[in-house]
């Protein structure tokens, strides 16, 4: 297999995350197709920075996210907010960053649900994350190791959620924006 196959194979643990956001999304009550379109302009550019004031108040990424997109396709904000829980501090181990998470289930809900659709514009998202930012990950994000009570208590002490985690949150919705 050559090198430009091998980038083209998605992973066993992107299919599950795949899977996952898809699942989700079809849980929250399923997809609404046309339920996006009503979103208007003004409305949709206010959404990254209004998803970054969410964050700052709840410090939950996830959340953030899809709290602010999911009611555009028939998800309430309540249904939003308890799917988005467990997805911050990168699924709680450090992992991908609730943003990014967050994000890939705005996605499902936008072209889901066929992975023909959706897992191309997962793939579009992480470039363009990772352009920004150099990772998906939270704890390579942040520098400490967000599996832990302490990285958590240093990513604190250090002021990383009220500097560098909005940021991320705004850039994700941002990347959305383009992309919905």
């Amino acid at each position: 297999m050559n090198n430009d196959e091998h980038k083209e194979l998605i992973s066993r643990r992107d299919m599950l995350k795949g899977s996952l956001c898809l699942g989700v999304c079809l849980a929250a009550g399923g997809l609404s197709g046309e339920a996006g379109a009503a979103v208007d302009a003004k409305s949709a550019a206010a959404r990254p920075d209004a998803a970054r004031k969410h964050f700052l108040k709840s410090k939950n990424c996830s959340q953030a996210i899809l709290e602010n997109y999911a009611p555009a396709y028939g998800v309430s904000p309540e249904a939003a907010r308890n799917l988005a829980t467990g997805f911050a501090g990168g699924l709680t181990t450090g992992h991908e960053c609730g943003a990014v998470t967050a994000a890939y289930m705005v996605l499902g809900l936008a072209y889901g649900p066929k992975e023909r659709k959706v897992f191309p514009k997962v793939e579009a998202f992480n470039r363009e994350f990772k352009a920004r930012h150099g990772e998906l990950g939270c704890s390579q994000l942040l520098g400490v190791n967000m599996a832990t009570k302490e990285g958590m208590k240093e990513a604190d002490s250090k002021g990383l959620f009220k500097t560098r985690c909005p940021n991320l949150v705004k850039s994700a919705g941002e990347i959305l924006e383009k992309m919905i």
